[in-house]
Protein backbone atom coordinates (compact mmCIF):
# COMPACT_ATOMS: atom_id res chain seq x y z
CA UNK A 1 0.00 0.00 0.00
CA UNK A 2 1.17 3.34 -0.74
CA UNK A 3 0.08 6.03 1.16
CA UNK A 4 0.10 9.46 -0.70
CA UNK A 5 -0.03 13.43 0.84
CA UNK A 6 -0.14 12.28 3.99
CA UNK A 7 3.46 12.67 5.33
CA UNK A 8 4.69 16.02 6.71
CA UNK A 9 7.92 16.57 4.86
CA UNK A 10 10.90 17.83 6.56
CA UNK A 11 12.53 21.04 4.89
CA UNK A 12 16.51 21.49 5.20
CA UNK A 13 17.61 24.86 5.19
CA UNK A 14 20.79 26.37 5.91
CA UNK A 15 19.14 29.61 6.55
CA UNK A 16 16.31 29.92 9.18
CA UNK A 17 15.28 33.82 8.86
CA UNK A 18 14.65 36.43 5.79
CA UNK A 19 16.81 39.73 6.04
CA UNK A 20 14.04 41.88 6.03
CA UNK A 21 10.44 40.98 5.91
CA UNK A 22 7.14 43.09 6.48
CA UNK A 23 3.65 41.98 6.83
CA UNK A 24 1.12 44.21 6.95
CA UNK A 25 -2.84 43.05 7.45
CA UNK A 26 -4.44 43.64 4.21
CA UNK A 27 -8.20 44.64 5.15
CA UNK A 28 -9.59 44.87 1.98
CA UNK A 29 -12.90 42.52 1.03
CA UNK A 30 -11.65 39.84 -1.08
CA UNK A 31 -11.86 35.60 -0.73
CA UNK A 32 -8.33 35.34 -1.36
CA UNK A 33 -5.21 36.60 -2.83
CA UNK A 34 -1.73 35.22 -4.59
CA UNK A 35 2.00 34.65 -3.24
CA UNK A 36 5.24 34.62 -5.46
CA UNK A 37 8.57 33.02 -4.98
CA UNK A 38 10.88 35.59 -6.18
CA UNK A 39 14.19 35.33 -8.31
CA UNK A 40 16.38 36.39 -5.80
CA UNK A 41 15.13 34.05 -3.17
CA UNK A 42 12.26 36.10 -1.28
CA UNK A 43 8.01 35.98 -1.26
CA UNK A 44 5.90 38.90 -2.12
CA UNK A 45 1.98 37.54 -0.51
CA UNK A 46 -0.63 40.09 -1.53
CA UNK A 47 -4.48 39.49 0.37
CA UNK A 48 -2.92 36.14 1.79
CA UNK A 49 -4.36 34.11 4.56
CA UNK A 50 -2.59 32.95 7.72
CA UNK A 51 -3.97 29.22 7.05
CA UNK A 52 -2.53 29.25 3.52
CA UNK A 53 0.52 30.63 4.41
CA UNK A 54 0.81 27.46 7.01
CA UNK A 55 0.01 24.78 4.95
CA UNK A 56 2.42 26.59 2.01
CA UNK A 57 5.06 26.86 4.24
CA UNK A 58 5.01 23.13 5.39
CA UNK A 59 3.53 22.03 2.25
CA UNK A 60 0.28 20.12 3.95
CA UNK A 61 -2.85 19.48 2.72
CA UNK A 62 -5.34 21.54 4.13
CA UNK A 63 -6.99 18.57 6.36
CA UNK A 64 -3.41 18.21 7.55
CA UNK A 65 -3.40 21.31 9.80
CA UNK A 66 -5.26 21.04 13.14
CA UNK A 67 -6.25 23.44 15.50
CA UNK A 68 -5.32 26.75 13.32
CA UNK A 69 -7.69 29.44 14.75
CA UNK A 70 -10.78 30.68 12.78
CA UNK A 71 -8.89 34.24 12.15
CA UNK A 72 -6.59 32.63 10.47
CA UNK A 73 -9.20 31.92 7.30
CA UNK A 74 -10.52 35.71 7.13
CA UNK A 75 -7.19 37.76 8.42
CA UNK A 76 -5.17 38.24 5.47
CA UNK A 77 -1.79 39.44 4.94
CA UNK A 78 0.83 41.55 2.04
CA UNK A 79 4.16 40.47 2.87
CA UNK A 80 6.74 41.27 1.09
CA UNK A 81 10.72 38.74 2.51
CA UNK A 82 13.93 39.10 1.24
CA UNK A 83 16.66 36.80 1.72
CA UNK A 84 20.45 38.25 3.31
CA UNK A 85 21.48 36.33 -0.02
CA UNK A 86 19.93 34.21 -3.16
CA UNK A 87 18.33 31.39 -1.62
CA UNK A 88 17.16 27.76 -3.24
CA UNK A 89 13.53 26.93 -3.46
CA UNK A 90 13.97 24.51 0.12
CA UNK A 91 15.45 27.57 2.04
CA UNK A 92 12.84 29.69 0.79
CA UNK A 93 10.22 27.32 2.65
CA UNK A 94 12.36 27.32 6.29
CA UNK A 95 12.52 30.97 5.79
CA UNK A 96 8.97 31.06 5.29
CA UNK A 97 8.08 28.80 8.60
CA UNK A 98 11.18 30.78 10.77
CA UNK A 99 8.90 33.86 9.49
CA UNK A 100 6.08 32.23 11.08
CA UNK A 101 7.63 31.33 14.11
CA UNK A 102 9.45 34.35 14.67
CA UNK A 103 6.35 37.21 13.32
CA UNK A 104 2.93 34.65 14.08
CA UNK A 105 4.38 33.31 17.25
CA UNK A 106 3.89 29.80 15.75
CA UNK A 107 4.19 26.62 17.85
CA UNK A 108 3.09 22.63 17.23
CA UNK A 109 3.53 19.62 17.31
CA UNK A 110 3.30 17.07 15.08
CA UNK A 111 1.06 13.70 15.05
CA UNK A 112 -0.26 10.54 13.81
CA UNK A 113 -4.43 10.69 13.38
CA UNK A 114 -6.73 8.27 11.85
CA UNK A 115 -8.80 10.19 9.22
CA UNK A 116 -11.74 9.90 6.93
CA UNK A 117 -9.88 9.28 3.33
CA UNK A 118 -9.72 7.57 0.34
CA UNK A 119 -8.31 3.80 -1.00
CA UNK A 120 -7.83 3.79 -4.71
CA UNK A 121 -8.55 0.39 -6.15
CA UNK A 122 -8.90 -0.90 -9.49
CA UNK A 123 -12.55 -1.89 -10.52
CA UNK A 124 -11.52 -4.96 -12.37
CA UNK A 125 -7.85 -6.99 -12.27
CA UNK A 126 -7.93 -7.89 -16.08
CA UNK A 127 -8.75 -4.34 -17.98
CA UNK A 128 -8.19 -0.27 -17.37
CA UNK A 129 -10.87 2.10 -18.32
CA UNK A 130 -10.87 3.55 -21.79
CA UNK A 131 -9.08 6.50 -20.93
CA UNK A 132 -6.75 4.75 -19.14
CA UNK A 133 -3.67 3.12 -20.80
CA UNK A 134 -0.10 1.70 -20.50
CA UNK A 135 1.86 3.89 -22.32
CA UNK A 136 4.51 2.87 -24.36
CA UNK A 137 6.91 6.54 -22.92
CA UNK A 138 8.43 7.15 -19.76
CA UNK A 139 8.27 11.09 -20.42
CA UNK A 140 10.11 11.61 -16.66
CA UNK A 141 13.10 10.16 -19.04
CA UNK A 142 12.00 11.13 -22.77
CA UNK A 143 10.41 14.81 -22.63
CA UNK A 144 13.24 16.02 -25.10
CA UNK A 145 12.84 13.23 -27.53
CA UNK A 146 9.16 12.48 -27.87
CA UNK A 147 6.95 15.35 -28.88
CA UNK A 148 3.79 13.79 -27.03
CA UNK A 149 5.40 14.46 -24.14
CA UNK A 150 4.88 17.64 -24.91
CA UNK A 151 1.07 17.40 -24.80
CA UNK A 152 -1.47 17.41 -22.24
CA UNK A 153 -1.71 19.18 -19.18
CA UNK A 154 -4.48 19.84 -16.43
CA UNK A 155 -7.59 22.70 -16.01
CA UNK A 156 -10.00 22.99 -14.33
CA UNK A 157 -12.33 20.41 -15.22
CA UNK A 158 -9.50 17.88 -17.23
CA UNK A 159 -6.30 15.75 -16.56
CA UNK A 160 -4.35 14.44 -20.15
CA UNK A 161 -0.77 13.48 -20.07
CA UNK A 162 1.50 10.78 -21.81
CA UNK A 163 3.95 8.68 -20.33
CA UNK A 164 2.82 9.46 -17.17
CA UNK A 165 3.14 7.74 -13.70
CA UNK A 166 0.10 7.21 -11.51
CA UNK A 167 1.66 9.25 -9.12
CA UNK A 168 0.64 12.28 -11.66
CA UNK A 169 -3.01 11.15 -11.70
CA UNK A 170 -3.24 10.86 -7.99
CA UNK A 171 -2.00 14.38 -7.50
CA UNK A 172 -5.31 15.34 -8.98
CA UNK A 173 -7.44 13.06 -6.91
CA UNK A 174 -5.81 14.62 -3.79
CA UNK A 175 -6.58 17.75 -4.53
CA UNK A 176 -10.25 17.10 -5.11
CA UNK A 177 -10.95 14.70 -2.16
CA UNK A 178 -11.24 15.81 1.13
CA UNK A 179 -8.77 13.41 3.18
CA UNK A 180 -5.78 11.49 2.61
CA UNK A 181 -5.90 9.07 -0.18
CA UNK A 182 -3.64 5.90 -0.59
CA UNK A 183 -3.06 3.52 -3.79
CA UNK A 184 -3.92 0.04 -3.45
CA UNK A 185 -4.46 -0.29 -6.72
CA UNK A 186 -1.02 -2.06 -7.49
CA UNK A 187 0.07 -0.41 -10.81
CA UNK A 188 3.11 0.37 -11.80
CA UNK A 189 4.92 2.12 -14.86
CA UNK A 190 3.55 4.95 -17.46
CA UNK A 191 0.35 5.27 -18.47
CA UNK A 192 -2.23 7.63 -21.25
CA UNK A 193 -5.00 9.27 -19.56
CA UNK A 194 -7.60 11.47 -20.79
CA UNK A 195 -9.79 12.26 -17.50
CA UNK A 196 -12.66 14.60 -18.00
CA UNK A 197 -15.07 16.10 -15.57
CA UNK A 198 -17.54 18.92 -14.16
CA UNK A 199 -17.59 20.87 -11.22
CA UNK A 200 -21.19 21.95 -11.58
CA UNK A 201 -23.95 20.77 -9.13
CA UNK A 202 -25.73 19.00 -11.94
CA UNK A 203 -23.10 17.35 -14.41
CA UNK A 204 -23.86 17.27 -18.16
CA UNK A 205 -24.14 14.40 -19.65
CA UNK A 206 -20.49 14.46 -21.52
CA UNK A 207 -18.67 15.38 -18.13
CA UNK A 208 -19.73 13.75 -14.83
CA UNK A 209 -18.07 14.39 -11.33
CA UNK A 210 -14.49 13.90 -10.70
CA UNK A 211 -15.46 10.37 -8.32
CA UNK A 212 -17.54 8.71 -11.18
CA UNK A 213 -15.47 9.95 -14.06
CA UNK A 214 -12.38 8.09 -12.78
CA UNK A 215 -14.41 4.88 -12.92
CA UNK A 216 -16.29 5.16 -16.32
CA UNK A 217 -13.01 6.77 -17.86
CA UNK A 218 -10.11 4.74 -15.74
CA UNK A 219 -11.30 1.87 -14.37
CA UNK A 220 -10.34 2.96 -10.89
CA UNK A 221 -12.23 3.76 -8.12
CA UNK A 222 -12.00 5.74 -4.66
CA UNK A 223 -13.69 4.11 -1.99
CA UNK A 224 -13.94 5.54 1.82
CA UNK A 225 -11.62 3.91 3.95
CA UNK A 226 -10.08 5.42 7.74
CA UNK A 227 -6.33 6.26 7.15
CA UNK A 228 -3.30 7.02 8.99
CA UNK A 229 -2.65 10.70 8.67
CA UNK A 230 0.55 13.09 9.75
CA UNK A 231 -1.23 16.13 10.88
CA UNK A 232 0.64 19.64 12.60
CA UNK A 233 -1.36 20.82 15.71
CA UNK A 234 -1.34 24.14 16.23
CA UNK A 235 -0.93 25.07 20.07
CA UNK A 236 -0.48 28.73 19.92
CA UNK A 237 -0.43 31.26 17.03
CA UNK A 238 -0.71 35.35 16.95
CA UNK A 239 -1.89 37.96 15.01
CA UNK A 240 1.52 39.57 14.06
CA UNK A 241 2.33 43.40 15.10
CA UNK A 242 1.80 45.65 11.98
CA UNK A 243 5.07 47.24 11.24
Amino acid sequence: MILLAVSLPSVLSSQTQFDVASIKENTTPGDGGSLRLMPSGGIQARHFPARALMTLAYRLQPYQLIGAPEWTSSAFYDIDAKPAEKATRDQIFGMLQGLLVDRFKLAFHRETRLMDGYTLVRMRADALGPRFRRSAFDCDKQMQTVPQCRTGGITATSFTATGAPLWSLLQVVIAHADGPVTDETGLSGTYDVELKWSNDVAPTDDATTIFTAIQEQLGLKLERRRVNTDVLVVDRLEKPAAD
